[in-house]
């Protein structure tokens, strides 16, 4: 009895654990951006309706659980380093589990094998084919990624530039669902409409990964910001570079997937969402303002959902 206890609570903190570094957002964006690029390969491919169907329900739930992995392999790679900065005071990092003591690496390693193996496993259904070597090649890649970055040195010497680097692998969740959507459809003809398409969701990331790391001069600390590479000021339109190209790729799309044009339009009042943030930013800088992550988060949920609304308005949406 004792032993199950012991295993609930543990359970119960992994789940704590979870809730912070990866919350519930985050993986409905993930959810979203594979059925944005699942849907519109169907749409360029002439598909009607649209379906989401079994193999589309596993490649957004694969999606999500490799963008966990990514959350825990980065987090195991980046332990000693935030332990430090949490010692050091910096504010982001103090209260984070692994330095209030609240999880250990080792559960977080147990964590991120038994995340690959369920992210394998999914693959593998309903039977083997290019979504599971996306899958297989896709993992060995963002290990590599992780254990080397590909270039022995390389986060020494580039600092924050290498770890944008890593958040290209991104670009992997396209190859994941392109592998899905040749194993349902292997005769469907794809297009090179299909690149910007794919590209959205790693643009998206950068943006993401950019706004999280902008600090005005007086709070910097050892932490590596592109603010203290590039000044707060041109690091800050980082980010808008980023989610304006995801934009420009996903608006190329209402031609070639038959959908609205006014779905551009759409995009150019989403991209405000951060525009604005960075305005303010710019106009009065503050801790506060410089937050600019949770902006870059609710552009790329509101531009994948609305590709997905304008898709299904356009050519239908079955769920089988």
């Amino acid at each position: 009895m004792a032993r199950d206890r012991s295993g609930v609570r543990r359970a119960r903190r992994l789940l704590r654990y979870v809730r912070i570094m990866f919350p519930p957002p985050l993986a409905l964006l993930g959810a979203a951006a594979f059925a944005s690029i699942w849907l519109g390969l169907q749409a360029l491919a002439g598909l009607a309706p649209l379906r989401i169907g079994a193999r589309g329900a596993l490649g957004a739930a694969g999606t999500v659980l490799w963008m966990l992995l990514v959350r825990l392999m980065d987090d195991l790679q980046d332990a000693p380093h935030d332990l430090r900065l949490a010692a050091a005071g910096d504010e982001r990092y103090r209260s984070r589990p692994i330095a209030t003591g609240r999880i250990t690496v080792p559960e977080i390693r147990r964590l991120a094998i038994g995340t690959a193996a369920a992210l394998l496993a999914l693959s593998l259904l309903p039977r083997p084919g290019w979504m599971s070597l996306a899958a297989i090649g896709g993992l060995a890649l963002t290990w590599l990624g992780f254990r080397w970055f590909f270039i022995p040195g390389l986060v020494r010497r580039a600092g924050p530039l290498a770890y944008l680097l890593r958040k290209s692998l991104a670009i992997l969740i396209g190859a994941y669902a392109l592998g899905a959507f040749h194993d349902q459809w292997p005769s469907a003809p794809l297009t090179w409409w299909a690149w910007p398409l794919v590209l959205a969701p790693a643009l998206e990331v950068a943006a993401w990964e950019t706004a999280r790391k902008i600090r005005l001069p007086e709070d910097e600390t050892a932490y590596g910001t592109y603010s203290k590479r590039f000044g707060w000021r041109a690091a800050s339109l980082l980010p808008l570079l980023f989610a304006g190209g995801a934009a420009a790729c996903l608006g190329l799309l209402s031609l070639p997937a038959g959908i609205t044009p006014a779905f551009p339009v759409y995009l150019a009042v989403v991209l405000l969402v951060l525009v604005v943030p960075v305005v303010r930013l710019r106009r009065r800088p503050s801790r506060a303002a410089a937050r600019l992550q949770p902006y870059a988060e609710a552009f790329g949920g509101l531009a994948h959902l609305g590709l997905i609304a304008a898709l299904g308005l356009r050519h239908g949406l079955a769920l089988a």
